[in-house]
């Protein structure tokens, strides 16, 4: 490899090992907004009563339905952004030996 080859191959895992460290934290923010809106669907559904919260049935319903609408994208957003972490990952890594079996 040529010195000018190294260098864009250094920048462009630079530059992929950024993007990945970004998809992480996008797949730790999606989990949790899955875990919300789960945890809300399942108050919804399953009725119970707090004595710190009075919510009446119709805004319970309501609520209900959109953690559940909400929560089966955000799940699914988790897996995608998991597999696509998982992939970036590999292909950073896969550039790393490239560029150190090109020094030798």
């Amino acid at each position: 490899m040529t010195k000018k080859e190294r260098e864009q191959l250094k920048n462009e895992i630079s530059y992929r090992d950024m993007m990945t460290k970004r998809l992480i934290r996008n797949a730790k923010m999606c989990f949790f907004l899955c875990l919300l809106f789960s945890a809300l669907a399942i108050w919804g559904f399953t009725g119970m009563h707090d004595a710190f919260l009075s919510v009446g049935e119709t805004a319970r319903s309501v609520i209900k339905w959109l953690g559940l609408i909400l929560a089966i994208p955000t799940g699914i957003f988790t897996i995608l952004f998991y597999l696509s972490y998982r992939n970036s990952k590999k292909l950073v890594l896969q550039m790393l030996n490239d560029l150190q079996k090109g020094k030798k």
